[in-house]
């Protein structure tokens, strides 16, 4: 059979079954390199995957061992296309894992009927990946991010503490209890040192002679179960971190965080790692997250179904913006971030619909002394940027403001007469037809702030609706607001009526 031309070696591979290849791979190393590929074609494994280093299965695991042998496997796939799953399939790809090569990207798939059946198998195939054992591990969901470091044993958990006397959510009647009782008290603190006295001999025992916390139950002390229906992926992250990512079907969103532990310089491989494809519909970068400006665009380049971002204030590092092209296939439609970020981010959402410009102090040491600051310079960029946005179709401005008179834009204006256009961007805001005002939290506007509101939106060309958010004014008399709804009508054109302004005063219920 040696004898025998390779081409018609291959056509006899061709129509013989996966048992008989499997023996044919197996009888030398010249039948094992004609075999091998026909034998892995009944498994959906093509020369084209094997190349690209991404493999795909649903069952027979053991072909992991076998694919790394002929080229390390780059992303492994896993329950792609299969409606039901055994918890017995979890185990022996866990089993597989273990004692497997590394493999950089591992993707998980679910189902939402699966959920509940998944989340302790889930645990457990982590737990046996041996990255995760040795290094850091970072678990990303739409609802959390938690951060798990290896440890050679649990903490210490007390047992029978008694209640405080100087606990601050000790009532003073029980404090009372407290002193008539001391005696009984005195002998719970006695009884409460014998128990702990044996936890941490315990602990200290497990520590230096027992076998070791596992990967595990570390895991499920941290993390809790994990919670996943669409897709887990698993990615070892340079900086010895395993970077764990959680889909919700329903819940299409990630939140960039501060994460007690995480050491700050990991977050650029994380951002650049961390990939949902089109999955991802709503980005939220928490405050004082500090990303570099390239690698957040970067990210949304990655992500073409984003149609929501949302930044925090401090979340990316202000002297790392640099000039973008303007990305006209954007999806974004909706932008929320302080002033000073507008500009730089409207480039990469040209399609915008919804824009919101959060309050933002001057300087960092302004807004320790006087935190009422406002930054006029970068919100008059960023309502500049918005002039220059291409399109025609009409935008709605969210404006939140921190409701005192050094902080409100209309307190700023330059003197009616000696005007001065270029410092008044407002007048080239042509296609903003609608815009609400919220109060950041820290108050309500006054009757006085919406009085000297009125000159200001004058100078909005094409205004057609005025809102305040729910609750966001103090109350006012019906005298005071008929008279506030004639003063606006009368200096914005678009309005035509008191239908088209929405107080939401909180005492005429909810709009």
């Amino acid at each position: 059979m040696d004898k025998l031309p390779d081409e018609l070696l291959d056509k006899i591979c061709f129509f013989m079954g996966s048992s008989e290849l499997w023996a044919m791979v197996r009888v030398s190393s010249s039948m094992r390199r004609l075999a091998m590929l026909p034998y892995l074609s009944h498994f959906g494994i093509s020369k084209a995957n094997i190349e690209s280093g991404t493999i795909s299965l649903s069952d027979s695991f053991f072909l992991i061992l076998v694919v790394a042998q002929i080229r390390p496997i780059q992303k492994l796939i896993c329950f792609e296309d299969v409606e039901q799953r055994s918890q017995l399939k979890y185990r022996r790809l866990a089993s597989i894992l273990s004692t497997a090569a590394p493999i950089p990207n591992i993707l998980i798939y679910n189902r939402q009927y699966m959920v509940h059946q998944t989340r302790r198998e889930a645990l457990y195939l982590l737990s046996r990946i041996p990255s995760v054992a040795s290094n850091a591990l970072l678990i990303v969901s739409p609802y959390r991010w938690v951060f798990s470091r290896p440890r050679s044993a649990p903490p210490i958990r007390w047992k029978l503490l008694p209640p405080p006397f100087g606990s601050q959510n000790t009532s003073a009647p029980v404090k009372v209890l407290i002193v008539m009782f001391g005696i009984p008290l005195l002998f719970a603190y006695l009884v409460s040192a014998v128990v702990n006295t044996f936890v941490v001999l315990n602990w200290i025992y497990h520590r230096l002679v027992g076998s070791g916390w596992s990967p595990e139950d570390r895991i499920r002390e941290d993390v809790g179960v994990l919670v996943f229906d669409k897709w887990m992926c698993i990615q070892n992250v340079p900086g010895k971190l395993t970077l764990v990512t959680l889909t919700d079907h329903n819940n299409p969103t990630c939140v960039i965080k501060r994460t007690p532990g995480l050491d700050e310089g990991l977050y650029s491989s994380i951002l650049a790692a961390l990939d949902l494809s089109s999955h991802l519909l709503t980005l939220n970068v928490a405050p004082d997250v500090s990303l570099v400006y390239t690698e957040l665009m970067a990210f949304i380049q990655r992500h073409r179904t984003l149609n929501a971002l949302f930044l925090g204030h401090n979340s990316i590092q202000p002297s790392s913006f640099t000039p973008l092209p303007v990305d006209s296939s954007s999806r974004i439609t909706m932008l929320r971030a302080p002033a000073l970020y507008i500009p730089h981010l409207l480039p990469a959402a040209p399609n915008i619909h919804r824009i919101w410009i959060s309050h933002m102090s001057a300087s960092a040491p302004a807004r320790a002394l006087f935190s009422n600051s406002f930054d006029i310079a970068s919100y008059r960029m960023a309502l500049e940027a918005i002039v220059a946005l291409p399109g025609t179709h009409p935008l709605m401005l969210f404006l939140v403001l921190r409701p005192a008179a050094t902080a409100l834009p209309w307190s700023r204006l330059p003197d009616l007469e000696a005007r001065d256009a270029a410092l008044v961007p407002e007048t080239r805001l042509s296609r903003v037809q609608e815009l609400v005002l919220h109060p950041d939290g820290s108050g309500l506007f006054r009757l006085a702030d919406i009085r000297a509101l009125v000159p200001w939106l004058g100078l909005f060309p094409s205004l057609q609706r005025l809102t305040f958010n729910y609750g966001a004014i103090e109350k006012m008399l019906a005298a005071q607001r008929a008279e506030l709804e004639e003063a606006i009508c009368s200096v914005c054109s678009g309005i035509p009526g008191p239908q088209n302004i929405a107080f939401n005063l909180r005492d005429e219920g909810r709009l």
